[in-house]
């Protein structure tokens, strides 16, 4: 019999993030990445629509870090969107927006993110 081994990552290291705080500036940047050629999935979860750029496991070092349980994004850009929709207009291009909600590690994620925003919003 074969053993199978759920291990679950640890961690997700965000190195950056950008809040638009207007659902139609995230459009708009995410039609200029459309433009240039950049995969486009919009992940939705708890509220929150956005887009990591995760650091490809094609190093030695990322690569270990993966196999560590540490999942490494460059960069992630976010914005609120309370209801879950099946796509979003950027730039005349309808872009499929997938609702994550199931995943553990990115429902965490997305608490994450809106926590950030409420941050801003206390301190001003």
């Amino acid at each position: 019999m074969v053993k199978i081994t759920y291990e679950p990552y640890s961690e997700v290291v965000i190195k950056e993030y950008t809040y638009y705080p207007k659902p139609e500036a995230f459009a708009a940047t995410l039609a200029h990445c459309i433009q240039i050629g950049q995969p486009a999935v919009i992940l939705w979860c708890e509220g929150v629509a956005f887009i990591p750029m995760a650091l490809p496991p094609d190093t030695e070092t990322v690569a270990k870090e993966y196999l560590a349980g540490r999942i490494i994004w460059s960069s992630v850009i976010f914005t609120l969107m309370p209801n879950y929709q099946q796509t979003i207009k950027a730039g005349g291009i309808e872009v499929p927006i997938v609702d994550v909600t199931p995943n553990e590690t990115l429902r965490q994620v997305a608490l994450w993110l809106k926590e950030r925003v409420n941050m801003q919003t206390s301190v001003k």
